[in-house]
């Protein structure tokens, strides 16, 4: 894998004007378009959504950080907005001699079961991981340098319940695995699915930082809210709302294969970034129920 992204060198277009594209919401479309527009506006004053930065995401053979294992690890490295390179690796634990086999073949299937039930692809089976795998040792240690590089120079890493999730795997197989206790920056993880999920919140949830917060805290009290309609999955909710495989040119069948869900990160990503700066394109004084979104960003005027 490769342990730097490449540069991205361009010079910018020059502007052109163009007409605004107008977009009709519904009355539901339009109630979560109000509220997230005016939330990631508000969050954007807490976050400065950066350019450059690696999305990250895990598959795994069950949902216990110290007792499940990373079966793959994909990431996208992101410059000016615009993914570079998409890199996903298995790991082979089929052939690690210090695992119980029986009992990881289990967990494995009982995972796949699991997400088959629920209509979710499952990819990562015993016969892929024994047969496209890589040494996992090498692959969490080129993964440690990875992050540490990335905090290096303060690049963020987004990832979707990441720091319920993802975060906690990393760092427990780099601690088991490696015996190296390696822990994230509190500020450096940006997480979709809490952002996602705190943009439909209520004003009394607090949804936004607090003062004196950080990132990481801000998302394990958010995480630990449950509310009735909200949602944040990544291969349902968000992909209905931003249309990511769309964005991505990927089928749906794709998802839960950890190269493909970074990739779709990315588009959360600079979704979200975009409903930063989308609110006063929502034209509060349409009649009826429908509200006009007029997209002008590439223009001017």
């Amino acid at each position: 894998m490769s342990r730097k992204g490449p540069g991205v060198c361009a010079v910018a277009p020059k502007r052109r004007l163009r007409h605004p594209r107008v977009v009709i919401l519904d009355r539901a479309a339009q109630h979560i378009a109000i509220m997230s527009s005016h939330w990631f506006e508000r969050f954007a004053g807490r976050f400065h959504f950066p350019q450059n930065y690696t999305t990250v995401d895990v598959e795994t053979n069950g949902v216990s950080p110290t007792q499940s294992f990373i079966c793959s690890i994909g990431h996208t490295i992101v410059r000016a907005g615009v993914p570079t390179q998409t890199n996903e690796v298995y790991l082979n634990w089929p052939n690690h001699p210090d695992i119980n086999h029986e009992q990881f073949q289990q967990d494995l299937l009982r995972t796949q079961v699991a997400m088959e039930r629920q209509g979710k692809p499952f990819h990562h089976t015993w016969e892929v991981l024994r047969n496209q795998g890589e040494d996992p040792i090498e692959v969490l240690r080129n993964h440690l340098d990875l992050f540490e590089q990335m905090e290096a120079r303060r690049e963020v890493a987004v990832m979707h319940n990441g720091w319920r999730f993802d975060v906690e795997f990393f760092q427990a197989h780099f601690h088991n695995w490696l015996r190296i206790p390696f822990v994230f920056d509190p500020e450096l993880v940006y997480d979709t699915g809490i952002a996602e999920k705190a943009s439909q919140l209520q004003d009394q949830d607090d949804p936004l930082p607090l003062a004196g917060e950080t990132m990481q805290q801000f998302a394990w009290r958010i995480g630990g809210l449950r509310r009735r309609g909200v949602f944040w999955a990544l291969d349902s909710h968000c992909n209905e709302r931003y249309k990511l495989f769309e964005k991505a040119g990927m089928a749906e069948t794709d998802a839960h294969r950890s190269g493909a869900d970074s990739l779709l990160l990315c588009h959360l990503m600079n979704s979200h970034a975009e409903l930063a700066g989308m609110s006063n394109k929502i034209d509060l004084s349409v009649e009826g129920n429908q509200t006009v979104v007029v997209d002008d960003a590439d223009g001017e005027g």
